[in-house]
């Protein structure tokens, strides 16, 4: 049998998604509840993994189980939500063909990066916002953007460590949107690398601010410069907002 769970999650707490020895990770909790309700060891596939930090709206992952329990899946959900840390929240179980695998099956993806500005983060906010002290010229935020769009190599717009054979990726669209001192930045494409989507939104950022050119953003996406990994903005302003299949 084949399980599709969607997950939310504060990642404040935790070292990211993926399973580690000594710290505790998004996987590793999902995965010790598992084993409590099958009495086996559950292997969890994740549509990708999610930064130290980082917040999910929906991560998917999938598992693969006996269907000796023959259990419903409402049930299921009701149990590991039962079982989990508060902060990890199972929205959906759902049994999904064999062939469904959370991450290579997967058309696109969606980040949302939340900023506030001008007036501090209340405590309801903390973690969940990145905060400038200034208001924003959206506009000028919204030019800059387009840069990135279409199919273009992201080498210089990774972390060391990414996964994959190329670093060549689609964005296929970004779109800003403000209301009061609140803004949301979303990002789509058919997969990215590991830090792209933070150092992307700190280059908008680092742009308006006047501390970056455009020069600079266009030699870094043709590969021409290095990009300070100082531009990447903080972990807790981003969501995995969703994924597509």
């Amino acid at each position: 049998m084949n399980v599709r769970l969607d997950i939310e999650y504060i990642g404040t707490n935790f070292c990211g998604w993926q399973k580690q020895k000594t710290t505790p990770t998004i996987q590793d909790e999902l995965e010790k509840s598992l084993k409590k309700i099958f009495v086996e060891k559950i292997i969890l596939l994740a549509s990708g993994r999610t930064d130290s930090g980082v917040h999910a709206y929906n991560q998917v992952a999938n598992f693969y189980v006996e269907d000796s329990l023959k259990m419903n899946m409402v049930q299921l959900k009701n149990k590991l939500n039962f079982l989990l840390d508060k902060n990890i929240k199972i929205k959906r179980c759902t049994r999904v063909s064999d062939e469904f695998h959370s991450q290579h099956s997967a058309k696109e993806k969606t980040y949302l990066y939340r900023i506030k500005t001008f007036e501090p983060c209340s405590v309801f906010e903390e973690n969940r916002f990145w905060f400038i002290k200034r208001e924003l010229n959206i506009d000028a935020i919204e030019k800059i953007s387009k840069i990135f769009i279409g199919e273009k190599d992201f080498k210089k717009f990774c972390k060391t460590g990414y996964s994959g054979s190329t670093t060549i990726r689609k964005i296929k669209k970004i779109s800003i949107k403000k209301k009061s001192n609140y803004i949301d930045i979303f990002i789509s494409g058919n997969g990215f690398l590991r830090g792209m989507v933070r150092l992307i939104v700190g280059c908008l950022i680092k742009y308006e601010q006047g501390g970056i050119k455009e020069s600079d953003i266009k030699l870094a996406i043709n590969n021409k410069k290095e990009l300070k990994l100082r531009l990447s903005a903080p972990a807790k302003g981003l969501y995995l907002y969703n994924v597509k299949y």
